[in-house]
């Protein structure tokens, strides 16, 4: 891939037509070599063998149903604080409330994932400048004292405020309340046999990665992780590790 196709990935939503086209462009073209290279190897068949049972199915259903319903509910029930969140946003730095990072998601098809904005508007074209001083713990991008942060943006990913918006991901069916964690287009490009399990299933707000030490944790571990999770899923370990998830934000276990 070239720089400048490079650098057009995980925009936010787009200022300029050019640049959503470009950017769109380029997730399309790592989707199709994605969904190519997922469908191969034994850990597939195994994995299309239990996703046809009619237990896993009727399990995911129930998933579905949870993940709207939930979503809903915790809309409105914080809908006061999203507006608050949402009018100190504007206030504190210039620039849009909401941030839209493209991301690959289920069967290897990209979508706009939502989150409060907590950086400055020019963040995507300062991120192959800032990737040399990243903090990448084997591939993923990741930096301690981001200087692209903005002072609210910090308050608001400290405590993962900033994530509420990607319930809306959750209704749109875009994402569930667990699962992998979403990632943009080109970090996508790292996973290989058996990992990229992960893209046959929705992403998730959080997973088995948040709470198990989050930034903290090394690629490898990361992906060991996520496939922990696949192979072993049901809706009891989804119920666990959303309970997991509430005092592992409020203790900020790995985030930066």
């Amino acid at each position: 891939m070239d720089k400048s196709n490079a650098a057009l990935l995980d925009r936010p939503d787009a200022r300029t037509e050019m640049t959503v086209v470009t950017g769109e462009a380029v997730a399309a073209d790592i989707s199709r070599k994605l969904q190519s290279t997922a469908r191969s190897g034994p850990d597939y068949q195994e994995f299309m063998t239990v996703v046809g049972k009619k237990r896993y199915r009727t399990q995911q259903f129930l998933k579905r149903f949870c993940d709207v319903v939930l979503s809903t509910l915790g809309l409105l029930a914080i809908s006061p604080i999203l507006l608050l969140l949402a009018l100190l946003v504007k206030v504190t730095s210039p620039g849009p409330v909401l941030y839209k990072s493209l991301r690959i998601g289920k069967n290897s098809k990209p979508f706009y994932m939502y989150k409060f904005r907590t950086m400055q508007t020019n963040a995507d074209d300062l991120r192959d400048e800032l990737r040399a001083k990243a903090n990448l713990q084997g591939n993923l991008f990741k930096i301690h004292n981001d200087p692209r942060v903005t002072p609210f943006g910090a308050f608001l990913r400290k405590f993962s405020l900033d994530e509420f918006p990607q319930l809306l991901n959750v209704i749109r069916g875009e994402m569930s309340l667990v699962g992998p964690r979403p990632l943009p287009p080109d970090e996508s490009q790292l996973f290989e046999d058996p990992y990229t399990l992960r893209f046959f299933v929705l992403p998730g707000v959080t997973g088995l990665w948040q709470v198990s030490g989050r930034s903290a944790l090394d690629f490898k571990k990361f992906c060991e992780l996520e496939l922990t999770y696949l192979k072993n899923w049901s809706i009891g370990m989804d119920l666990g590790i959303l309970f997991k998830t509430i005092p592992a934000v409020t203790m900020r276990r790995g985030s930066y």
